[in-house]
């Protein structure tokens, strides 16, 4: 199909979008029929053939995929979650990155996720939720038919997916890795940033650049920003029973001892910054844990 093509499909979802919006608004199954099946079809997707296209795809842990397009070797390319028409588009909480996180934990990343209700597209690479690199609306009148397309063929188009000698991937396990089977030996390099579940990026960063004691600011710092690391439920030790702290009210352990080594967290609570990478990493995964997040889903950019 060519672009002139495209665009035709894409009128006629829009035309066909308004004439049956009572029903479209209701429902998701609907949506997936009349507007989003087309346009994959017009993108190329031959949605009949399970070696290319799989739907309904889920998990044991509950992460779930109503499209897993691939690339023409079988990895998993772009990973869609449908909805109704008009229902609430967040990418960072779909369940699609749930499925593409169980998929990079088993090192194989797709290159994008997506979220659309068949009129809006709203794609993004895994590690950069916050930063689409397709974001459309194909009900919006004032944004030209062409415009559109040209976004939609950049990320959907399958032929960009057929090139073997061309192949893109997305962060592999080698590049990022869950907090939760992150190891550091000794005198290992900091990484470079941290990748949070909501999109959010961070550099673990203090006053004297990367380290791993960054890494450990970086998560209490999310872990505050989320609402999930709160003074009333201070203070938490390092393991159950410990009276050494890693955060507390005050930058001390529960045997009286003052930390030498210390932050103050931005919701007014110290962080207790001693010891090696290991310590750190391990004091992160164990914050994660106190507050009821996993730490799986915790991408460390190495």
């Amino acid at each position: 199909m060519d672009l002139e093509q495209l665009v035709r499909v894409i009128e006629e979802i829009r035309e066909r979008a308004a004439k049956y919006k009572e029903l479209l608004v209701q429902n998701e199954a609907q949506t997936r029929v009349s507007l989003i099946d087309p346009l994959l079809r017009a993108t190329g997707w031959p949605l009949e053939d399970p070696a290319v296209v799989q739907v309904e795809v889920r998990t044991n842990s509950g992460g779930k995929a109503d499209y897993v397009l691939k690339w023409s070797d079988g990895r998993p390319a772009i990973v869609l979650e449908a909805k109704r028409v008009g229902g609430q588009l967040d990418l960072a909480s779909s369940a699609a990155v749930g499925y593409a996180w169980e998929l990079g934990r088993a090192g194989k990343w797709p290159k994008y996720i997506g979220l659309t209700d068949g009129l809006r597209w709203i794609i993004a690479e895994p590690h950069n939720l916050k930063s689409p690199v397709c974001q459309v609306d194909l009900g919006k009148t004032q944004q030209p038919i062409p415009e559109a397309v040209l976004q939609l063929v950049g990320v959907l188009w399958r032929r960009r997916w057929m090139d073997d000698g061309n192949k893109e991937s997305a962060p592999s396990k080698s590049t990022l890795i869950p907090l939760s089977q992150l190891k550091p030996g000794k005198g290992e390099v900091a990484p470079h940033a941290v990748v949070f579940p909501d999109g959010t990026r961070r550099e673990p960063r203090t006053k004297t650049g990367s380290t791993w004691k960054g890494l450990l600011l970086a998560v209490a710092e999310w872990l505050v920003s989320q609402g999930k690391l709160r003074p009333e439920i201070a203070p938490i030790s390092n393991h159950p029973g410990s009276v050494t702290y890693i955060v507390n009210r005050e930058p001390s352990n529960g045997s009286g001892k003052h930390w030498e080594s210390k932050v103050q967290l931005s919701n007014g609570l110290w962080l207790h910054t001693f010891g090696p990478p290991v310590i750190s990493t391990a004091w992160a995964r164990r914050l994660c844990e106190a507050v009821g997040v996993d730490p799986a889903q915790i991408l460390v950019e190495r």
